[in-house]
């Protein structure tokens, strides 16, 4: 009788110790498969850049343009208009100027350029801006050419 219930303890403790070592090799293999999908750092740095700081010309600028501009323009992309980013590189300042308060006028007088972009845009007239001042101007292109 002993020699069945020792045969018996020894089946019991061999199943035991199986479902132990069964149990602690899946712990271990669920812990090495976790490891491949952690999530790592970034191997280098992310550039955070800093937020604009609009001047007080700019802050004008950009009120300006939202009143009177943004309709037909946009900044970085064509709209009704052209992208007016860069375009203080693109024309002489004095011919923004003239072309921003009257634009109709400098077609009318045969300027190459005016004529140009009249042309290109379907023969759409700018609407002229004569309450503005240079000064006024100056702000909207100051604005106007704050990089993306």
């Amino acid at each position: 009788m002993f020699n069945d219930l020792s045969k018996g303890l020894a089946i019991i403790s061999g199943l035991i110790l199986t479902m132990i070592l069964v149990i602690f090799g899946a712990a271990f293999f669920v812990a090495q498969e976790q490891q491949k999908y952690t999530i790592q750092a970034p191997q280098e740095p992310i550039e955070v850049k800093p937020p604009v700081v609009l001047t007080e010309q700019q802050e004008l600028g950009e009120s300006l343009f939202k009143t009177n501009c943004a309709s037909c323009h946009k900044r970085y992309k064509k709209a009704v208009g052209p992208a007016l980013y860069g375009v203080t590189e693109r024309r002489d300042q004095e011919w923004l100027y003239k072309w921003i308060v009257n634009s109709s006028q400098l077609i009318q007088s045969g300027d190459a350029q005016a004529v140009a972009i009249y042309n290109e845009y379907n023969q759409s007239n700018m609407n002229a801006f004569p309450q503005l001042s240079n000064d006024d101007i100056d702000a909207i292109l100051s604005w106007v050419e704050i990089p993306k």
